[in-house]
């Protein structure tokens, strides 16, 4: 496979011809930005800007991590969770211990858990239930993850043992001259309360107005503040903050609603369990159809348990986030000839603020999927603007120009607006396209104007406009 700018020194950049009234879009203020469009098939660039600035990349990251898994596992790896035992197993009764080996499927649900359960066979157990987690090692979120942001479910920890997502969903009350509720729905093994204020817009405008949640031990959320009165409720969405509690509860309702006693208790494990005899399996659906929704809809819990995947197989240890990241730079490196060089990363979602990357880098994914026929099923999965995914409302590729002719991975964090895929020419040709912009803030006057709609966000504007010169032929750099 050709390593499409795989170093500085391979940046070839070749001069285009500008119709004479072509005007090049401006770059929100104070903004840094750096951009590259290049034709998807041959790679030669068309036009760039600043492709060796290193930027973070929020989820324009996830192409990185996909790409990865595509060379290393292809579409059909499947995640595989197992029930085992240790001990003695005669009609039902195992005089021993019964394992349930969580693999890090982020797809896996409690009644899917139940239904493993119940095909293990086992009705009574003298020993303990393990909850085994020794396919991941280290901390369960990555580096440069906002403390803030753990509360909610797009950080909601990529450990081995995910059930249901490791995300709970409730709402929060908020009529006027009421006080505001917070509720979950009663089966979820969570607690969620509030002292929240209830204010009305002159009231708000008095007096600073926010809204926070306090976490504690175990999955115990509650919410303070001040909000503004609403007739449907506010939808809340709780990261889970104790796996083994949280696995613990379900595993407990899996083996109630399954009719298996136990005579010990549901344990927490890291263990390699390998030589312990399996009883059932569940298969995950396959990696394409993860794919699907890493890049359609930026899941991060996804993307972050495949990075982990891919340290612990590459590097025949417990992944982590540590050998996840350095697994997905040797096998980019040793099957597509790419070479991340001084970029740093730390995850694979591209939620942290510790990432850096390169536009050239995106660049020479990109055309890895566009060439590499081991990859190239990752680009029917990108959203198609004003059509599907996070590209199907994103205000940028609305009009009639853009919309479905740009397919694209999204990346946005505080202050990022990323996009990084494939475009469709006005004259039928199909160009490769990164484009990043980073440093973005306005005035808190702006930030008004912005919301009372009276002015547009200027990373969405200049997104627009380079989008449509791209589209129409007319980029210059």
């Amino acid at each position: 496979m050709k390593p499409y700018l795989s170093a500085v020194g391979a940046l070839i950049i070749s001069l285009i011809v500008t119709p004479a009234n072509a005007v090049a879009p401006t770059p929100p203020e104070h903004s840094q930005t750096a951009w590259l469009l290049a034709d998807a098939r041959s790679g030669d660039i068309e036009a760039a800007y600043q492709p060796e600035l290193l930027l973070k990349p929020a989820s324009t990251q996830k192409l990185v991590t996909t790409l990865a898994g595509a060379l290393a596992l292809g579409p059909d790896w499947r995640y595989q969770t197992q029930v085992r035992y240790q001990g003695q197993l005669d009609k039902g009764r195992l005089t021993g211990d019964l394992l349930i080996d969580f693999v890090g499927d982020p797809s896996l649900s409690r009644e899917q858990l139940q239904a493993l359960l119940k095909r293990s066979g086992v009705r009574y157990v003298s020993g303990n239930v393990l909850l085994n987690q020794g396919h991941f090692s280290g901390y369960d979120r990555g580096n440069g993850w906002s403390w803030n942001d753990l509360s909610v479910c797009y950080t909601a920890p990529a450990a081995a043992l995910i059930i249901d997502r490791n995300c709970v969903q409730g709402a929060l009350y908020a009529k006027s001259n009421q006080a505001a509720r917070a509720t979950v729905p009663a089966h979820q093994p969570v607690k969620v309360s509030a002292n929240v204020l209830v204010l009305n817009k002159a009231q708000r405008e008095r007096q600073f107005c926010s809204l926070d949640v306090q976490m504690s031990a175990p999955n115990q959320y509650h919410l303070t503040g001040c909000i503004g009165p609403r007739k449907e409720p506010w939808p809340l969405r709780f990261a889970i903050q104790d796996v083994n509690a949280w696995g613990s509860e379900l595993t407990q309702w899996a083996l109630n609603q399954n009719g298996i006693t136990v005579a010990g208790n549901i344990r927490s494990a890291h263990l390699d369990a390998s030589d312990w005899p399996s009883l059932a399996s569940h298969a995950s659906p396959t990696l394409k159809t993860l794919s699907k929704r890493i890049l359609e809809d930026s899941d991060n819990l996804y993307t972050d348990s495949v990075l982990r995947t891919l340290g612990g197989l590459h590097f025949k240890q417990p992944g982590s986030f540590a050998n996840g990241t350095q697994a997905v730079r040797e096998i980019l490196s040793e099957e597509a000839g790419i070479d991340l060089g001084p970029t740093w990363l730390a995850d694979g979602s591209g939620l942290s603020a510790h990432n850096l990357l390169r536009a050239q880098d995106l660049l020479a994914v990109l055309m890895t999927i566009s060439n590499d026929p081991r990859a190239q099923w990752l680009m029917e999965l990108l959203p198609v603007s004003g059509e599907t995914g996070t590209l199907q409302y994103r205000r940028s590729v609305q009009s009639p120009a853009l919309k479905g002719q740009v397919q694209a991975k999204t990346g946005s964090i505080a202050h990022v607006q990323n996009l990084a895929g494939f475009l469709d020419t006005a004259s039928g040709q199909r160009k490769a396209f990164v484009l990043l912009q980073n440093g973005l803030s306005v005035s808190p006057e702006q930030e008004r104007r912005i919301a009372d709609n009276e002015q547009e966000w200027p990373a969405r504007n200049f997104e627009r406009q380079w989008l449509e010169a791209a589209v129409s032929g007319d980029l210059i750099d």
